[in-house]
């Protein structure tokens, strides 16, 4: 059973969003088989509210698996909290300067700094067949703890990858072609049940949720925006209306010399709105064009506003 209930409220406001989305979007590369979208609204602030049991929900591709990017850095922020909160890793000023990085800056070097430590393995130089063996069950570990959180939405994921600018080498190299395609991979429906585990205060613990949730803030003042990195141009960010309040993360690739890991551009938030009314959006594209598309995710949060304003 699905963690959110389809009710025919959000299933229109569903419908509605992506029809007009690939009726908008079409033309400039935004095909319906390769886009996905998970919305839950609400009609206040998650935070301020006690959560339902079952929110009301929509998925469109829900299920559909995609290289997630950058998006996958938000479920290695809750399995270091994880390991945290276990004792299994001890707080250190390195590993919060790592943790703030790789979500705010999305870092790559940050986020493979906390692999290391959650698993307990290092990357890169070949090894011998036993050694092997045993890197690949130790850096499984965060697919077996969120695995163990018993959510269907998680079956199909994959997240045990280091995040790279380009190729890989040696151990990386080997790993990520286990059974052919061993990149990681989500879903819409995952990374919207995970935003609502943390929004909701659910995930580890509601200290721990609550610590994710400051980490995932985007400020959307305009000395931030225009950064590189700020990750709200070209994102949902970018197509909320003035006094909106936004946690996200996102994520992108241009080519990356590995075709099952080039041309995405995908979002996950969490938004509050001037009117009381608040989110949680996710939204996957796959495409030359869509990694391209500085219009495609800002447009289709602007366009859900409007549908809940009307």
């Amino acid at each position: 059973m699905m963690f959110y209930e389809t009710t025919a409220e959000s299933r229109s406001l569903g419908e509605k969003l992506v029809s007009w989305s690939l009726d908008r979007f079409g033309k400039e590369g935004l095909a319906a088989e390769r886009f996905a979208l998970t919305l839950l609204p609400f009609d206040r602030p998650l935070t301020a509210q006690t959560p339902p049991a079952r929110p009301a929900g929509f998925s469109y591709h829900g299920d559909q698996p995609f290289y997630p990017c950058s998006v996958v850095k938000a479920f290695y922020l809750a399995a270091v909290e994880a390991r945290l909160e276990e004792g299994a890793v001890q707080p250190h000023d390195e590993l919060d300067r790592a943790m703030r990085d790789m979500i705010l800056w999305s870092s790559n070097t940050a986020t493979n700094y906390i692999i290391d430590l959650v698993t307990g393995t290092t990357g890169d130089t070949l090894l011998g067949e036993a050694e092997m063996r045993d890197w690949v069950e130790r850096r499984q570990w965060v697919n077996r703890y969120l695995q163990s959180l018993g959510w269907p939405e998680l079956k199909p994921i994959n997240v045990c990858q280091k995040l790279m600018d380009d190729d890989r080498y040696g151990r990386e190299k080997i790993f990520v072609r286990l059974g052919g395609n061993n990149h990681n991979c989500l879903t819409s429906d995952a990374a919207a049940r995970l935003f609502y585990a943390i929004f909701s205060g659910q995930l580890v613990s509601p200290a721990r949720s609550r610590h994710m949730a400051e980490l995932l803030h985007r400020s959307l003042a305009a000395d931030f925006v225009n950064r590189p990195a700020a990750q709200v141009l070209g994102y949902f960010g970018a197509g909320l209306p003035a006094g909106a309040k936004l946690w996200s993360k996102a994520g992108w690739t241009g080519w990356t010399g590995d075709v099952d890991a080039s041309y995405r551009r995908h979002d996950a938030a969490y938004v509050e709105l001037p009117s009381g009314r608040s989110f949680i959006l996710t939204a996957f594209t796959q495409g030359k064009e869509m990694s391209e598309s500085t219009s495609v995710l800002p447009g289709i949060a602007a366009q859900l506003c409007t549908l809940l304003s009307a």
